[in-house]
C-alpha cells in the first residue's frame, strides 16, 4: 500500500464487497474466505438468506436499518479491536494476514481513522458499502446528544456527578464521550446524501436525546433548529444513574429500592407525554440492570407504556444490539413486551444500533421474523421527520 489514504479508498478492494460488480469468483470467494469472521457470510449459496440477515442483493426485499452510530466510546483497547476488525477488509490483499507488514499497516490505517474522526467520507464509506451489501434501502445515522461537547452542560445538571465513585465515574465517562461537533455533524451528513442516493441507499439524519424530566426546553431548541428525518427519545440515566456506565457497584445496589421500576417508567411515560420524539427507544433498557429480574412483574407497566406510545402516536424501536444473555437471545425489548406493543397497534422500526461498519444489519432477519410472530406487518420509517409505513417482507 503506498500510503494510509489508499488504506481507506483502495476502490477494488470495496468493489467486493458488491456480488453485481464483474469481479472473477475465484478473487471473490477467497477474499471471502479470509474476511469471513468480518462480513459474516457462511458457506453457502451467496443468494440465500442466513442466520443474520446477510443476503446477496439479488432476490432479496426492501431492508431497514434506523439506528446506526458512527462512533462509541470509551476509547477502550476493546474499542481499538473492534475498530481494527471494521478496517480489516481494506487491508492491502498482498499482505499476508498476520505479517508484521500487515500489522503495520493495520496501525497506520487506525491511526488515521482517530486522525479524522468518524465523520470523514472514508468512514462513512464503509457503512454504505455494507449497507448495499446486504440489500438496506434506508440507513438512518442517529448519534447520541452526549457525543456532542457542547452539551455537556445539559447532562451535568441531570446525571450524578458528585463526589463519590457512582459520580466520579460518571463524570470521567461523559468526557470521554462528549468529542465531537453538532452542526459538523449535521452539514457533513447532509453533504452526503446525494452520494449516498446514487449508490441506492437513502441516507437518514437522526438524533438520540436522552430524556430528563425539566431539560425539554433544551431538547425542543435542539430538534428544532436541524433539519432531522427522526428524533429519538431515550431514559438512559433513571435516578440520575446511568446503565451506559458499566461495572459499577452501584448500579447494583439500585436493585435493593423496590420502586426502581417505578420510577423508570414514570420517567419513560414522560418522555412520551412530552410530544418531543418520534421514536422511544430502549423501552426496557432499565432491565440492563438486571436482566434476570421477573418478567411477570413488569407487564403492568409493559402495558402503561403501550398504551401511552398508542395515545401520543409515538413510534418505537426493535434493537438487535441489547442481546442479554449468552445462551438464549433477547432483542429489546422483549418478546413479551413486543407481543404487547402490537396489540397496542405501536409503530415500530428496526435498528441494530451498529458502532461500526460491519455491524450494519446484524440480525435484522432474525428481528423481521419475530415482529411478525408478534403481530405486527408493518415497519415504520421517517424522512422529515414524516413516519410512513412499509411492509414486513
Amino acid at each position: 500500500m503506498q500510503n494510509v489514504s489508499a488504506f481507506f479508498m483502495k476502490l477494488d478492494v470495496t468493489v467486493l464487497l458488491y456480488p453485481d460488480r464483474k469481479v472473477p469468483d475465484k478473487r471473490l470467494a477467497a477474499w471471502e474466505e479470509r474476511h469471513r469472521a468480518f462480513i459474516h457470510i457462511p458457506a453457502v449459496s451467496r443468494i440465500q438468506t442466513v442466520e443474520n440477515g446477510w443476503t446477496n442483493r439479488r432476490g432479496d426485499g426492501m431492508k431497514v436499518d434506523f439506528h446506526v452510530h458512527l462512533e462509541e466510546g470509551p476509547y477502550s483497547l476493546d474499542w481499538l479491536v473492534g475498530q481494527a476488525c471494521a478496517l480489516r477488509p481494506l487491508l492491502d490483499e498482498k499482505q499476508e494476514s498476520g505479517s508484521r507488514g500487515w500489522a503495520h499497516e493495520l496501525v497506520k490505517g487506525l491511526a488515521h481513522r482517530l486522525q479524522r474522526g468518524p465523520y470523514s467520507r472514508e468512514w462513512l464509506d464503509l457503512y454504505r458499502a455494507r449497507a448495499k451489501q446486504a440489500g438496506i434501502s434506508q440507513v438512518c445515522v442517529v448519534e447520541h446528544l452526549y457525543r456532542f461537547a457542547d452539551f455537556r452542560p445539559y447532562y451535568e445538571q441531570f446525571i450524578h456527578v458528585g463526589h463519590d465513585r457512582l459520580g466520579k465515574a460518571q463524570r470521567q465517562w461523559l468526557g470521554q464521550m462528549a468529542n465531537d461537533s453538532l452542526p459538523a455533524y449535521v452539514a457533513f451528513l447532509a453533504e452526503e446524501r446525494e452520494r449516498w442516493a446514487e449508490d441506492g441507499v437513502a441516507l437518514r439524519i437522526g438524533i438520540e436525546l436522552d430524556y430528563f424530566p425539566g431539560g425539554e426546553g433544551e431538547l425542543r431548541e435542539v430538534i428544532e433548529k436541524y433539519p432531522w428525518d427522526v428524533c429519538m427519545g431515550a431514559v438512559h440515566f433513571p435516578g440520575g444513574k446511568g446503565y451506559l456506565v458499566r461495572n459499577l457497584q452501584e448500579q447494583l445496589e439500585v436493585h435493593a429500592s423496590p420502586g426502581w421500576f417505578v420510577r423508570y417508567f414514570d420517567v419513560v411515560e414522560q418522555a412520551i407525554d412530552s410530544g418531543l420524539f418520534d421514536v422511544l427507544t430502549h423501552l426496557d433498557g432499565v432491565r440492563a440492570f438486571d436482566p434476570k429480574a421477573d418478567e411477570m412483574t413488569l407487564l403492568p407497566y409493559y402495558q402503561r407504556i403501550a398504551r401511552a406510545l398508542r395515545r401520543m402516536d409515538t413510534a418505537t424501536e426493535l434493537n438487535t444490539a441489547c442481546v442479554r444473555g449468552q445462551t438464549q437471545r433477547e432483542f429489546s425489548p422483549s418478546y413479551r413486551f413486543l407481543q404487547i406493543l402490537a396489540q397496542h397497534e405501536v409503530p415500530i422500526t428496526l435498528s441494530s444500533h451498529a458502532t461500526a461498519p460491519d455491524q450494519v444489519g446484524q440480525h435484522l432477519a432474525e428481528a423481521r421474523m419475530q415482529l411478525r410472530r408478534a403481530g405486527y406487518a408493518s415497519l415504520a420509517v421517517f424522512a422529515d421527520r414524516k413516519r410512513s409505513l412499509m411492509e414486513i417482507e
